[in-house]
């Protein structure tokens, strides 16, 4: 979502999850993204710096699921709903959201 943004770029950051469940990729054409952003509503545009929580029954087919709980930072106009949090506002949310889902 940034200008410089190329493979090289996001090679590096690889070592800060390593999780043998994360699965990394690289996406020039923004086609998860997009797919993403119809999922939460957002169509026409591209979904990047969000945070999504899916249930453990949720299925992943030709297009994403809906996600359980999301949350975002992208400050564009467009995107300001009650979604949007950053700072310690983002932190407390993340929590709460990942709280709600493990009582699920």
């Amino acid at each position: 979502m940034l200008p410089e943004d190329s493979l090289e770029a996001a090679l590096p950051t690889i070592k800060f999850l390593s999780d043998k469940r994360i699965q990394h990729f690289y996406d020039p054409e923004q086609k998860s993204g997009k797919e993403i952003a119809m999922s939460v509503g957002w169509s026409g545009h591209i979904a990047w710096d969000i945070y999504l929580y899916y249930s453990q029954k949720s299925e992943w087919t030709d297009v994403p699921p809906k996600p359980v709980s999301w949350i975002h930072q992208v400050s564009d106009e467009w995107a300001k709903d009650e979604h949007y949090y950053t700072g310690e506002d983002l932190k407390r949310e993340l929590s709460v959201s990942l709280e709600s889902l493990l009582d699920k």
